[in-house]
């Protein structure tokens, strides 16, 4: 109790030492006149005594007011979060100043803690959509291993199908800190085009549906392996959606790769969500296979690399997806 009363004290003479270095300088300068008058010191104690009643009587209105901030703040300090400020806590326009400043700090302490709040949710929603598709290939090998009817072809379908999942889970964790992957070359849009179509050729033999590439081509400056996955999820869509017909893929003079299927369509009612993470639409629930993280992530890509996505579609009649290549900047 004792050391505290000390410890207490002594931080209240650290904040107000200039109060009684004040009074010791005007009892030093007292002292000298009197000398320097030759005046008896009986003037001096006259003078001493009122001082010494209005020293105390100030010690004890600015002790009270300092340990009534301080238990405040002591508080304040206790508390996991502080919301706001005590009013005790203010009391001088400079200590107001402080208190507003720390009151901005606290807010922008929270907003950052919300957006940090949302991006770990966001990231949770992924990876909980991520396991919810990979978990199909992954049953459909269970099951052949179960009933011992192991299809060799079927077999590569669904591993090539955990491969891509595990790249779009790749490109979901390089996508926070995209620009530092960033490797800007000139680019062959079809040459692209027709590296992705490859590795595809097995689904379009399954499903007997055609394929038409255009032969125009352009040059254009972006990221190879960033514009390769984009253009994968973009293509893979069109035929995990076209029962039949087929994909026909351009690339134009003004710069754009057009990828054209005559699968069975989007609703209107949902294409302006078809780029939001985790929306799966009518046809997501159809195929009952869908994560609603493909085009979330194409999106994202695209903006980022500087090329505008544009999804045009009818029930019954197909879908169009227009990748404009014309990089105007990168975000």
């Amino acid at each position: 109790m004792i050391k505290h009363f000390l410890k207490e004290a002594l931080a209240f003479l650290k904040d107000y030492f200039y109060l009684y270095c004040f009074f010791l300088l005007t009892v030093v300068l007292e002292f000298w006149v009197t000398i320097l008058q030759d005046q008896d010191e009986t003037l001096l104690s006259t003078l001493l005594i009122p001082q010494c009643y209005l020293l105390l009587i100030i010690t004890l209105i600015v002790a009270v007011r300092w340990c009534k901030k301080r238990r405040l703040a002591k508080a304040a300090l206790a508390e996991k979060e502080v919301d706001e400020l005590e009013a005790g806590l203010a009391q001088s326009s400079q200590e107001t100043l402080l208190a507003e400043l720390l009151e901005k700090l606290a807010e922008q302490n929270k907003k950052l803690a919300e957006a940090n709040f949302e991006e770990k949710q966001k990231l949770e929603d992924y990876y909980a959509l991520w396991v919810h598709q990979i978990k199909v290939p992954l049953s459909v090998l269970d099951l052949m291993n179960q009933t011992e009817t192991i299809n060799v072809k079927q077999t590569k379908e669904q591993l090539f199908l955990i491969n891509q999942y595990l790249d779009m889970l790749l490109s979901f964790i390089r996508l926070q800190d995209m620009n530092a992957d960033l490797e800007l070359q000139p680019l062959s849009a079809r040459k692209l085009v027709l590296k992705v179509v490859k590795e595809y050729k097995v689904f379009f033999i399954e499903k007997d549906l055609s394929l038409q590439i255009e032969d125009a081509d352009f040059t254009m400056v972006s990221d190879s392996k960033w514009l390769r996955f984009a253009l994968e999820q973009v293509i893979f869509n069109a035929i995990k959606y076209t029962k039949e017909g087929g994909l026909q893929i351009a690339c134009t003079k003004d710069q754009q790769i057009v990828i054209k299927d005559s699968g069975i369509g989007i609703d209107a009612a949902d294409l302006p969500q078809v780029f939001n993470q985790g929306y799966t639409g009518f046809n997501g629930r159809v195929e009952d296979n869908a994560s609603g993280l493909g085009l979330y992530l194409v999106k994202e890509i695209l903006d980022r690399l500087g090329h505008p996505i544009q999804i045009e579609s009818t029930v019954g009649v197909g879908t169009t997806v227009t990748i404009d290549c014309r990089q105007q900047h990168l975000q």
